[in-house]
């Protein structure tokens, strides 16, 4: 009997994208086997399969369109048949959490990477290499930088390439004698999901092939060392508090010939003394007496660039009326011009007034 992959994954027929996705990251989640009572393994691992299988059509535009139209015959030879898991069922798995990290968080660990090598790079033997490390940094600034953009030097204690053997990891390189210059070498790995026969980087050699017979004094054959290193960061006007800057190849460097890590500057604005920002426009205070208020009047105000600006107040001006000054805000990302300046009025009230002052007043509250 034909699967109906909506109702497996309780979605309709009309279901977006997203809807299919969250579906199955819910119903993956609570079928997955490693999440399984004892006396239920068999029972969840039909079901994550089968689910797996839906969402692997469903997910793909082409193959949903088909489905739709010719059932699910329209796959002849595919693995919908087969017995126990495939890799696809764990890839559709890996792909719909949004890559390995995902593993330590819901308590799988490594087993997808160690199985079936996701979201590993490889190396020109085919071998898996050690993954990239990345670094993440806070840097705080002022909004005037976030304005203009800036450069800011940071100094960061990181691993690099050891500078005695060049990252070689000694001297005088010969074929590694346990894979035979290969690189790689295979391992039988028990799982929960059988015994799976894994093709990984030697443990000796680290995927190069090579090992040196002379292991370097500085690194002891790691092929990095760690030092501090001052590095200039180009921080882009219009940049926002909470953005994060990538610097590539700035993180790590790569161990045993891996690709290096990259950097991410996580940007905070410091809290400006005139300025409030609301995405690229700023909000300023004007704090005007009653009079002013009532007459108007023409008051100087700062600006984010440092130029004075002069503000026509106008008679009749009400408390928390707002006026604005266009292009006078913050820049936006990449030349695209800049935001609105926005100014509050606020009317300030005198808590104490003469016995004359209170008279006026008075006098003019019966005229209006």
């Amino acid at each position: 009997m034909a699967k109906d992959y909506y109702k497996i994954l309780g979605v309709d027929k009309s279901a977006s994208e997203n809807e299919i996705k969250k579906e199955y990251r819910q119903l993956a989640l609570k079928y997955h086997p490693d999440r399984a009572p004892t006396d239920k393994k068999k029972e969840y691992g039909e079901k994550f399969k089968e689910i797996s299988e839906a969402y692997r059509i469903l997910s793909n535009k082409e193959k949903r369109a088909q489905y739709d139209q010719y059932g699910q015959t329209f796959e002849n030879g595919s693995p919908f048949g087969s017995r126990g898991f495939s890799q696809g069922d764990f890839r559709s798995f890996y792909d719909a959490f949004g890559g390995e990290d995902i593993f330590e968080d819901l308590g799988f660990g490594r087993i997808f990477e160690e199985i079936f090598g996701f979201g590993s790079s490889r190396g020109a033997t085919g071998t898996r290499t050690p993954a990239s490390q990345d670094i993440a940094i806070d840097l705080e600034m002022n909004l005037e930088d976030a304005f203009d953009g800036a450069e800011k030097e940071v100094e960061l204690s990181k691993m690099v390439i050891c500078p005695v053997c060049r990252g070689q990891g000694g001297q005088s390189l010969k074929k590694c004698s346990k894979c035979q210059g290969s690189g790689s070498e295979q391992r039988r790995r028990q799982t929960l999901f059988g015994v799976f026969l894994e093709q990984g980087p030697c443990s000796r050699c680290h995927g190069r092939g090579e090992v040196p017979e002379k292991p370097c004094l500085r690194c002891q054959g790691e092929t990095r060392v760690k030092e501090s290193k001052k590095i200039v960061i180009t921080i882009p006007a219009g940049i926002a508090d909470g953005q994060t800057l990538k610097i590539s190849k700035q993180g790590h460097a790569g161990q045993y010939g891996g690709a290096a890590g990259d950097l991410y500057a996580n940007i905070h604005l410091r809290p400006h003394k005139y300025f409030l920002r609301q995405g690229d426009n700023l909000y300023y205070d004007l704090i005007i007496n009653f009079t002013q208020a009532a007459l108007g009047d023409k008051i100087e105000i700062p600006s984010i660039d440092g130029k004075r600006l002069k503000l026509k107040v106008p008679a009749g001006t009400q408390f928390g009326e707002l006026m604005e000054i266009k292009g006078r805000g913050m820049s936006r990302l990449y030349g695209r011009g800049r935001g609105s300046l926005i100014i509050r009025i606020r009317v300030k009230v005198p808590k104490k007034l003469s016995r004359q002052q209170k008279k006026l007043i008075e006098e003019l509250g019966k005229t209006i």
